[in-house]
């Protein structure tokens, strides 16, 4: 098994958008002398990209002059944004938007992109037709992911529309090899039987405000959605937290509930797997350098 985990890129999730142009250079050099090289491109650089075709060759051009490159990406997400898009008339708006993305993703080489399949939200609480919606838009966007040899891979959060049992219904109605699994293991944290029964607890609440009192009817331990979605999985977001909200603490944070000695050597058996993403997110509560970054994935990352 170390053999394989030396052989998966190891990549990273950093809010670039939230620094000036001189401090982002900056800190992809930090990503560089830590010892890494990729990053994911997220959503807010994809959606400046999108509305300025210059920012394509700024990008190139600090990436190349600091050695790192773009290993994966994750698509603008929310109501409207997401494959479940409730509203008819911005439907394909959203769809048009996707392509748009994967297109970029050509233009990076990330080879996959992560995208929300959606949630219940006062645009529509109906799971069936959000569920509907998310199958005709992956039809409608798996001809463009095979044009861009980039895998749509999609994510098990915490919502009864994006549990393993969902996922897995989109993934047998295709049977593609540019439909994958992005495994979230913080989000599964959270979808767990012992999450606390509490307001703040986002999972139970989530179920609960959708019509289902005792919280999921599919805990990700009970179900075992690593094992169930294994197969499928390309590429996964590693981050822990308290099983209350979505902390996106670094994995090795001593906060964090995640037992990552089991769970490694499963995850990293899977035949798709093609990296590793570190996706905590640094904040005022939650400060860690680039280099804590890169040393607390690779850390768990030798666990398996």
């Amino acid at each position: 098994m170390l053999e394989k985990t030396m052989n998966i890129p190891l990549t990273y999730f950093w809010p670039l958008n939230c620094y000036d142009r001189r401090v982002q250079q900056v800190i992809l050099g930090q990503f560089a002398e830590a010892g890494a090289d990729g990053l994911c491109l997220n959503p807010p650089e994809m959606a400046a990209m999108m509305a300025d075709p210059g920012e394509i060759l700024r990008w190139r051009r600090m990436l190349a002059a600091s050695g790192v490159r773009f290993r994966d990406a994750h698509a603008p997400y929310g109501a409207l944004q997401d494959l479940s898009c409730p509203v008819p008339e911005l439907f394909p708006h959203m769809v048009e938007m996707h392509r748009h993305c994967l297109r970029l993703c050509a233009e990076f080489g990330t080879g996959s992109v992560t995208i929300h399949v959606g949630r219940p939200t006062d645009f529509c609480k109906d799971t069936a037709k959000l569920h509907e919606n998310m199958l005709r838009a992956l039809e409608l966007l798996l001809p463009t992911a095979e044009e861009c040899r980039t895998v749509i891979c999609i994510e098990n959060i915490w919502d009864p529309n994006n549990t393993a049992g969902m996922l897995l219904d989109a993934i047998e109605r295709f049977r593609s090899p540019w439909l994958g699994v992005c495994w979230d293991s913080g989000h599964a944290q959270l979808s767990r039987s012992d999450t606390p029964d509490v307001p703040e607890q986002c999972g139970r609440t989530s179920w609960k405000n959708n019509g289902y009192p005792e919280g999921p009817t599919e805990w990700s331990d009970t179900g075992d959605y690593l094992k169930r979605l294994l197969p499928h999985i390309v590429t996964c977001h590693l981050h822990t937290n308290d099983r209350v909200r979505d902390r996106h603490w670094i994995p090795t944070d001593p906060r964090g509930k995640t037992d990552w000695a089991a769970e490694m050597p499963v995850l990293l058996s899977a035949p798709r797997l093609r990296q590793l993403q570190g996706e905590a997110s640094p904040n005022a509560e939650n400060p860690f350098t680039p280099r804590q970054h890169v040393e607390s994935l690779k850390a768990i990352a030798a666990m398996g």
